[in-house]
């Protein structure tokens, strides 16, 4: 008898605020495997991806013209529609509603937790995809699920890419290259070239006029500021380390980072001013997966694997919020609420009050969370960021990822959840390959929006 997988298949609907089905629709989800892999890890039966087509691109990308044109794709690809993959699930432990946003047999995650992955006015969930041989962008429609591929290209950081609040246009980062993508007409254009450097995430400030990267030359990387609408760039900061590369929310003119493991929180002038490590870490302290709050008055980050905690933007105060394992953590726009994935043990996405750090499980991600450094309480020694996640030079030729991939040091990262609040609030993203192949989630959960914790 085939045990649960946590979550139970409801029903498609039109739009992801519909309510559950009645109890009586209520399935256990039990399809056979794709993978011998995940019935050994997880000891049950998991879902079907449904079947998609893969090619493989092997292609050249060539600068020309102050565009990155890409030979051998073929050019109809980007904007091509796809089915809704979308489904109506339900969480065992905690009764949420979770939509199932891709099925495809091929690995998926949302936008980095630090970055959202809706417009403001959620009309689209952006997503890559590797269903084309290649990390790719896509959007799911608010309405019916229905899937457009965005970009077909073979070079594309899988991590990096930002949209503006707007969603007319989305930044990410190629090769040497950052583009830019306009939403509407599909078009590509490289607003930034670093010769023969490897590129990080991508940060936009509120307004979607100034662009932040970590830029990752052969022994040092540097923080770029680049100003999409003139090209112009500059570096603000040269370090050992440079990754996690944020603006502040209410103010631009401040930006924070992530240094080496020993000296992990930054924070920096947009004029290269006032670089300062805010946060003193003692001996052995694991600091990791700092993102600003609310409005930016202040950052929080985990103390690996002890307590979510924070500290004010002027590094005069910091404190814990709650006690436990809190692994990447987002807070919601207005800055009341939290949510966290855990893991070793895994209890769940923890949905976490800001200020008086009360908190419930949201639901179950059943995520792998590999990475053999997460079992520790110190990090990786001369280990910095997983930039295994930064593609090299020849990414043509990269074997998308596979359900049976090896752990490394911190991932691999389709293998976290990554949880990311809605810009309204009232839905949360993540990603889970509990069937062996990742794929994006949504859950809703009603009190989510005047929930205090």
């Amino acid at each position: 008898m085939p045990r649960s997988i946590g979550f139970l298949s409801l029903h498609s609907a039109p739009t992801l605020d519909t309510l559950a089905a009645p109890e009586d629709k209520l399935a256990d989800i039990r399809r056979e495997r794709t993978t011998d892999s995940c019935r050994a890890r997880h000891g049950t039966e998991p879902s079907i991806a449904h079947p998609t087509t893969r090619r493989r691109f092997l292609t050249a990308a060539v600068l020309a013209g102050g565009n990155l044109l890409v030979r051998g794709t073929d050019p109809s690809a980007a904007g091509r529609r796809i089915p809704s993959e979308r489904q109506l699930l339900r969480d065992e432990k905690t009764g949420a509603d979770v939509w199932q946003i891709t099925a495809a047999t091929a690995m998926h995650h949302h936008f980095y937790f630090t970055n959202p992955s809706w417009p403001d006015d959620g009309r689209e969930l952006y997503f890559i995809s590797y269903r084309t041989g290649h990390p790719n962008i896509f959007a799911a429609a608010e309405t019916d699920g229905t899937i457009t591929q965005l970009t077909a290209r073979t070079d594309t950081n899988p991590f990096s890419p930002a949209a503006t609040r707007d969603g007319r246009k989305i930044y990410f980062s190629a090769r040497d290259c950052v583009v830019e993508l306009d939403r509407e007409t599909l078009r590509e254009r490289v607003v930034a070239k670093f010769d023969g450097a490897r590129l990080g995430n991508c940060s936009l400030n509120p307004a979607g006029s100034r662009l932040a990267l970590g830029v990752r030359f052969k022994g040092s990387c540097r923080l770029a500021l680049v100003e999409p609408a003139s090209g112009q760039a500059h570096f603000l900061v040269e370090k050992a380390e440079v990754g996690h590369v944020q603006f502040c929310p209410a103010d631009d003119s401040i930006l924070e980072y992530s240094g080496t493991p020993g000296a992990r929180i930054w924070t920096i002038r947009s004029d290269g001013t006032e670089d300062r490590n805010l946060y003193a870490q003692r001996p052995g302290e694991w600091i990791v997966h700092e993102s600003w709050l609310g409005d930016g008055s202040e950052i929080i980050f985990t103390h690996w694997p002890h307590a979510l905690r924070a500290i004010s933007r002027d590094g005069s105060r910091a404190r814990t919020i709650a006690a436990f394992n809190a692994w990447h953590a987002c807070g919601d726009r207005a800055g009341d609420r939290i949510v966290a994935d855990t893991n070793h043990p895994d209890i769940g996405l923890q949905l976490v009050g800001a200020r008086t750090g009360q908190r419930r499980a949201l639901c179950w991600p059943r995520a792998t969370n590999r990475g053999t450094q997460w079992a520790l309480s110190v990090p990786a020694q001369g280990a910095g960021i997983d930039t295994s996640i930064i593609r090299g030079d020849r990414p043509e030729l990269d074997r998308p990822p596979q359900p049976d991939d090896p752990s490394s040091i911190y991932g691999p990262q389709w293998s976290h959840p990554h949880p990311s609040f809605s810009p309204d609030g009232r839905r949360v993203v993540f990603t889970s390959d509990r069937d062996g192949w990742s794929q994006v989630y949504v859950v809703t959960d009603r009190p989510l929006a005047s929930d205090d914790g």
